[in-house]
């Protein structure tokens, strides 16, 4: 699987679970084994929730995304292709997940066992390019307002989406080579083992640290450029307004309200996939530089992979509640989509209109309903 891995030869953090039920290892202490059981257990009882949820937040993601106005939005192209590669990665978390349980033991049969590792490592990297790809264009948009109509089209984003969608595939073909069905669990054949250990420090560089340096490099950058520019902005106000008079409040120069408002769910996002990542991410990197043995592996640090591995996970399920809570123009678009929503907006609309009350506007009216009334008599 793409999540840090336990050592060098091993695939899935799942294997630890069904371990972790057995008795006391001999250097264990009893916080060191409470601890790896309550991260156990919050593993299992947090994973299928979170495949639900998520799967079904993506889902409405992508169809809010195609079925409104959002859709002619470059943004929404990358947004939904993330959406849908990480449901992808979601679904294949349950196999190892009812493995752990001993539900089935579909996880370790042949050809199963490769296919789900490959989806995992395939997915893995395409979302965090997929990050990558919409940040880039966020720093064209932003630094490069002139540029993005040429930039930043639809068109465009499915090319990327494209090829970055047949890099992942190809990449990541070794390792349906590298996995191999053992009793219970899918683990690494032992044949290929220096093999699989520098394809996992390729993996490392492609899907952690390169997309989390790009990311933060540019979204830092892009932070740089919208405090320059509103500083000039309120610069050039100050300068421009009368003494005394009490300056308005105005958006961005260059930088229409609707894009100010995709590139702040933009930033969230994506700042929001780099801490979710930098757990697992240095999980992995500790599993380079400190080599355990299968007895040191055990207790806190058995724990620490389960939290990481929680994080990493939960980064494939977080989105749509992102968007919900940062993006105005998402969540307009999602009342429009879903029909429930859109009458429960109607019928709030119908009921604050009948209670608004105009002064002026009912002075107004009175007065000549008296004026005609004098008329009469």
């Amino acid at each position: 699987m793409c999540d840090p891995p336990l050592n060098a030869t091993n695939f899935s953090f799942y294997e630890s679970l069904s371990e972790a039920n057995s008795t006391f290892a001999a250097n264990l202490t009893l916080f060191d084994y409470v601890v790896e059981q309550v991260a156990g257990l919050l593993n299992v009882y947090y994973t299928p929730l979170l495949v639900v949820l998520g799967s079904l937040g993506n889902l409405v993601s992508v169809f809010v995304f195609y079925s409104s106005k959002l859709r002619l939005q470059s943004t929404s192209q990358y947004l939904s292709a993330l959406a849908l590669s990480d449901t992808v990665f979601l679904f294949q978390l349950l196999p190892p997940w009812l493995n752990a349980l001993q539900i089935t033991g579909l996880f370790h049969l042949w050809g199963f066992c490769q296919v789900f590792v490959y989806i995992s490592y395939v997915t893995c990297c395409l979302s965090a390019w997929l990050v990558v790809a919409f940040t880039v264009e966020r720093f064209v948009a932003v630094l490069y307002p002139l540029r993005r109509n040429a930039v930043c089209t639809v068109a465009r984003a499915r090319h990327v989406i494209g090829a970055l969608a047949a890099a992942a595939l190809l990449l990541n073909v070794p390792v349906l080579r590298f996995a191999i069905p053992t009793t219970n669990d899918c683990n690494i054949d032992y044949t290929y083992l220096e093999h699989a250990a520098r394809f996992n420090l390729v993996d490392t560089a492609v899907t952690f640290t390169v997309p989390l340096a790009v990311i933060i490099i540019l979204n830092t950058w892009i932070m740089i450029g919208v405090w320059k520019l509103e500083r000039a902005r309120h610069q050039l106000i100050k300068a421009e307004q009368p003494v005394g008079r009490r300056p308005r409040a105005t958006r961005m120069v260059g930088c229409p309200r609707s894009q100010q408002r995709v590139t702040r769910m933009l930033l969230i996002v994506s700042s929001v996939f780099v801490v979710l990542n930098l757990p697992a991410y240095t999980m992995r990197i500790l599993a380079y530089a400190i080599d355990l043995s299968a007895a040191e592996y055990s207790g806190r640090w058995t724990a620490l992979q389960q939290v990481a591995l929680l994080f990493f996970n939960s980064n494939f399920g977080i989105n749509f509640a992102l968007y919900c809570l940062s993006g105005q123009n998402f969540r307009r678009a999602l009342r429009q989509a879903l029909p429930c929503l859109r009458r429960r907006a109607r019928r709030g609309v119908a009921v604050r209109r009948p209670t608004s009350f105009n002064p002026a506007r009912a002075s107004s009216v009175s007065s000549k309903f008296y004026a005609r009334f004098d008329s009469f008599t």
